[in-house]
């Protein structure tokens, strides 16, 4: 679909249509920039996974020491040995 731009103050706009609108629930929209344009997204209430990940680096050492208090607890020890491990993606562990 083709839209053209109207100009709005110094910025400019793209109008969508009411069908699309109705069809994806719109009420605000994600913007974002990508390698082919840019992309437009429904933005819903709910955090979505890019937000969550970057809350989690935010929240790096404390996300960090809570895995490491869980990692030296006796009852997580004695849980993994019991666990056959040999189907973990090992190239995902070294990242």
């Amino acid at each position: 679909m083709i839209k053209t731009l109207t100009t709005i103050g110094n910025s400019k706009a793209v109008i969508i249509p009411k069908r699309l609108i109705e069809k994806y629930h719109l009420h605000k929209v994600i913007i974002q920039e990508t390698e082919e344009g840019i992309l437009i997204l429904p933005a819903t209430d709910k955090p979505t996974f890019q937000e969550k990940l970057e809350t989690l680096r935010k929240n790096r050492k404390t996300v960090y020491s809570r895995m490491k208090v869980q990692a030296d607890n006796p009852e997580t020890i004695s849980y993994y040995e019991k666990k056959d491990l040999s189907e973990i993606d090992l190239d995902i562990v070294e990242e």
